[in-house]
């Protein structure tokens, strides 16, 4: 599943949770969620098990993600360099 969470602005200028899903992915959506995400710093993806974000502002000017890894019970937490022109398969995200 592909799930981009974020905030957005309602009428009156309030800030609102929102995610996003959807269950059959493609290329495509992964390039429409990955192009939204690397636009702003407060929006995190989560595919299947693997959740995507900004740890700061800092690591999103210098193009650094946090990434986790959940296994269940645990997750492995790193950090990697953020490259958007690469291309990403629907079935297996590589970051």
């Amino acid at each position: 599943m592909l799930i981009l969470k974020y905030e957005r602005k309602d009428f009156f200028n309030n800030r609102i949770y929102t995610e996003d899903k959807k269950n059959n992915y493609t290329k495509e959506d992964l390039k429409k969620v990955f192009a939204y995400f690397s636009k702003t710093h407060d929006a995190t993806i989560q595919i299947d098990n693997v959740v995507i974000y900004w740890d700061s502002m800092t690591e999103h000017e210098n193009r650094i993600v946090t990434v986790r890894d959940y296994d269940g019970r645990n997750y492995i937490k790193s950090k990697k360099s953020y490259e958007f022109k690469r291309q990403f398969d629907a079935s297996q995200v590589n970051i």
